[in-house]
């Protein structure tokens, strides 16, 4: 009996330190769930290892090409060194034009220093800078990107809507690693904070009456007249979200060209099954990614007078501008939009198809409610594409522009 009464105590000893062993791990479970460790279980995210690769090589273009000096400046150059033979031949001079638009950048953002004259007079260099009126938008040729990494180039054009964020990363990395100034908080404080991509310069550019299915997703160029433009409208871009249950924030929730929300909460301690129950976090308040918007503006472009076939009316389509893609293009101008062909959801479609819902109550045949009610299966309620016995889902495409160029600057070259 003794021996027995000690195993038993043994096997309680075991169980109870068990149990405060699994208090323990659970506990830290929740803590890093919740944010509190701030080394310990963190999320998982999926990884694109093409996308990954995208960026590094597009971060590489950046960093290394680079373009030869005009050939009237060479030429002048070599009459000098022909005139004095004792010279040593020059080497050809390089230009790196994306370290110097990286450097425009970096002024438009950081406050303009000043340099003092041999007279005393101070010299403020803003004035070289006001030429370049982007702040955060790197211009990328197409050529130039084709011409140093053809194959980099045939991923970007082929589906540009999948790559289009890394591109954004690496430029966003190449302008930090050649301006690291622009990372240090107490320098500056209106830096920005995402950086966007836009190329140009395709080979060929469509009419809008040749974009076809073929073309969603990929890179492409139209030309058309703009009809109509709209007010300038801040568009939620990356959202932060807390769960209105247990409080964990769902960081850098991607909007799918719609207001888009957690389909459930990632604690699994949290019975969270409802979009409705969360929120959208405005500030930084807990020093991880914020709320990211953005300018929006949607042109209504119609095809060129020249390029509509006879007897034949003219398209239409819009266009998504963003950032400071903004107000760069009015009424009446010709423009070359590079950017890519998207299919969106058409909500307000659906209030026009069929017959409007209205919410009714269920008649008993007076007033004349009850063969109504009777003919499309009783019950009343809320009528409308239901009492068809279908749900119809109605769709259309938008051209979503990263660079808007007038058309008689893209055919002078």
């Amino acid at each position: 009996r003794a021996e027995v009464a000690v195993m038993q105590d043994g096997n309680n000893a075991r169980r109870a330190a068990g149990a405060v062993g699994a208090r323990t791990r659970d506990t830290t479970a929740e803590e890093a769930l919740m944010g509190a460790a701030g080394e310990g279980v963190g999320g998982f995210e999926l990884m694109d290892e093409e996308g990954e690769m995208v960026r590094v090589r597009f971060n590489e273009f950046l960093h290394c090409f680079s373009q030869g000096v005009e050939e009237e400046e060479q030429s002048n150059d070599r009459d000098h060194e022909d005139d004095d033979d004792s010279l040593p031949p020059r080497e050809a001079q390089k230009f790196f034009p994306y370290l110097e638009q990286a450097q425009l950048l970096a002024r438009r953002q950081l406050p303009a220093p000043t340099e003092t004259q041999d007279d005393g007079q101070e010299v403020d260099e803003t004035a070289e800078t006001e030429r370049y009126v982007f702040q955060n938008t790197m211009l990328v040729d197409f050529v130039h990107l084709r011409d140093y990494d053809l194959e980099l180039a045939e991923a970007v054009e082929t589906d540009m809507v999948r790559f289009e964020s890394y591109l954004r990363k690496a430029v966003k990395a190449f302008v930090l690693e050649t301006h690291p100034e622009l990372d240090d908080p107490e320098t500056t404080a209106a830096t920005a904070k995402n950086y966007f991509v836009g190329l140009y310069n395709l080979p060929h550019t469509l009419p809008v009456r040749h974009l076809r299915t073929d073309q969603i997703g990929r890179l492409a160029a139209i030309s058309g007249t703009v009809t109509r433009t709209s007010d300038v409208r801040p568009e939620l871009l990356v959202g932060c979200f807390r769960c209105n249950k247990c409080g964990l924030l769902a960081e850098s929730v991607a909007q799918q060209y719609h207001f888009t929300r957690p389909l459930l909460c990632r604690n699994p301690r949290c019975q969270n099954r409802s979009p409705n129950e969360f929120l959208l976090e405005m500030n930084d308040s807990d020093g991880g990614r914020s709320t990211e918007f953005v300018d929006w503006q949607k042109l209504r472009v119609q095809e060129n007078a020249n390029e509509i076939p006879p007897g034949s009316m003219p398209r239409s389509i819009d266009v998504i501008l963003r950032n400071e893609m903004v107000e760069r293009a009015k009424a009446g101008d010709k423009c070359v939009f590079t950017g890519s062909l998207v299919v969106i959801p058409d909500g307000s479609a659906l209030a026009r198809a069929g017959e409007a819902a209205q919410a009714r109550k269920g008649g008993n045949g007076r007033g004349g409610g009850g063969a109504a009610d009777a003919a499309t299966g009783g019950g009343g309620g809320v009528r409308g594409l239901s009492a068809l016995g279908v749900k119809e889902l109605t769709y259309k495409t938008c051209f979503v522009a990263c660079t808007v160029m007038p058309a008689d600057a893209v055919s002078r070259g």
